[in-house]
C-alpha cells in the first residue's frame, strides 16, 4: 500500500461508489425524459460522466431537461 499522509485511499470507496450510482440513476432519468434510446456506448458514457463531480454531473442533466423545451434546430445548408 502506498504511503500517504492521510487517511486510507480506500475509506471512502463505499462513499464514492454510491454518488456514482445516484448520478447514473440521474443521468439515466434524463436521458429517459428526453426519450434517448441507450446504445452500448451511450451506457459507457454515462458510466464516465457519473464519475464527475457533483457540478458537472448536474449541470449535463440541466442541459437535457433544457433541451426538452427547445425547439429543433433547423438543419444547417450543405455548403
Amino acid at each position: 500500500m502506498p504511503a500517504t499522509g492521510g487517511p486510507r485511499p480506500d475509506i471512502h470507496t463505499r462513499q464514492d461508489t454510491s454518488t456514482n450510482h445516484a448520478h447514473r440513476l440521474h443521468l439515466y432519468g434524463a436521458l429517459d425524459r428526453v426519450c434517448v434510446p441507450l446504445a452500448a456506448a451511450d451506457v459507457q458514457a454515462v458510466f464516465k460522466l457519473a464519475e464527475l463531480d457533483c457540478v458537472t454531473v448536474h449541470a449535463v442533466i440541466d442541459w437535457l431537461d433544457a433541451a426538452r423545451t427547445l425547439e429543433p434546430c433547423p438543419l444547417a445548408h450543405p455548403r
